[in-house]
């Protein structure tokens, strides 16, 4: 009966993506933001999440209408994302470069060419689950940390996007062993380093003003392999266009005390995605309690 219920749930989801991609651009995008509509209207509780934190991160910097406005200009992001998503799973693989422009991959370059790997860190912002095709764009080999979403058929079916897009996933459990080795031989990282980290894996860190878990995994990487750090993030330019950009190197701490370096890399870390949050805000996933006591 398990196996039914999965094979069921794995049609379905195939059935949509596929559906959505069939259909005209502009008619797919209106759709997808309906569907952001429509969850910011049924979705009480994850509705008032993202205005909880949008008030623990901006507070009175801006006004209660405002931060409605940010929160369901996210959920139509959102409906987008899952028409982006069907998109590019579906067409061919250079399609990404057709609806992606680049800005800074000439650093990206003079960073691999020192041979020491490379390790990019972003945030569920944007499109985020597109950003795996940059392994189209780039020589050597790269990996994505995740974790197993929480339900099994998005996950099968995001896992195997991630993989047609040419890149290795490691999963969470094991991400610092395998990642240290990967950059050792000269190749690229990626991880989202912007959700609530337990406890015994991070450690609070400001974020807006407010101290927020961190993960201490992408500091201890950059200090243990000597590799260099750079942010990278998709934003939205229209319906189904995405400029992809890469950050500047993020100067890397290496005082010799560790806990310190940890500390204050992984604060440098925080400062460049909340840079791109508050840049562009309605591109954050605003539904996750970052700011939870742990």
């Amino acid at each position: 009966m398990r196996r039914l219920a999965e094979f069921v749930a794995d049609s379905l989801l195939q059935t949509l993506t596929a559906g959505l991609t069939r259909l005209p651009r502009r008619p797919a995008y209106w759709l997808g933001a309906r569907f952001g509509d429509l969850a910011y209207l049924c979705l009480n509780r994850r509705r008032q999440v993202a205005l909880d934190n949008l008030e623990i991160a901006f507070g009175d910097e801006k006004s209660a209408a405002e931060r409605r406005a940010i929160a369901r200009a996210m959920f139509r992001n959102l409906g987008e994302h899952l028409i982006d998503f069907s998109r590019m799973r579906w067409l061919p693989s250079d399609t990404y470069l057709s609806v992606v422009t680049v800005e800074g991959l000439e650093r990206v370059e003079q960073l691999l060419a020192r041979q020491a790997g490379l390790l990019m860190i972003s945030a569920h912002f944007g499109s985020w689950e597109l950003a795996s095709a940059i392994a189209l764009r780039l020589e050597p080999r790269m990996h994505v940390i995740a974790r197993p979403l929480d339900n099994p058929a998005l996950h099968r079916l995001v896992d195997a996007y991630r993989r047609d897009s040419g890149c290795h996933v490691i999963p969470k459990s094991r991400a610092l062993s395998a990642s240290l080795k990967a950059l050792r031989r000269g190749e690229i990282v990626a991880l989202l380093m912007d959700q609530s980290s337990l406890r015994r894996e991070g450690i609070p860190v400001p974020f807006f003003g407010a101290e927020a878990y961190t993960s201490i995994g992408p500091a201890l990487m950059a200090l243990r392999s000597g590799c260099p750090v750079i942010g990278v993030f998709l934003v939205r330019q229209g319906l189904g266009k995405h400029r992809l950009v890469f950050s500047e190197e993020i100067p890397i701490q290496r005082s010799g005390n560790l806990q310190q370096d940890i500390a204050d890399n992984t604060r440098r870390f925080n400062q460049l995605i909340e840079s791109y949050v508050r840049t562009y805000p309605d591109h954050w996933f605003w539904l996750h309690r970052r700011w939870k006591k742990r």
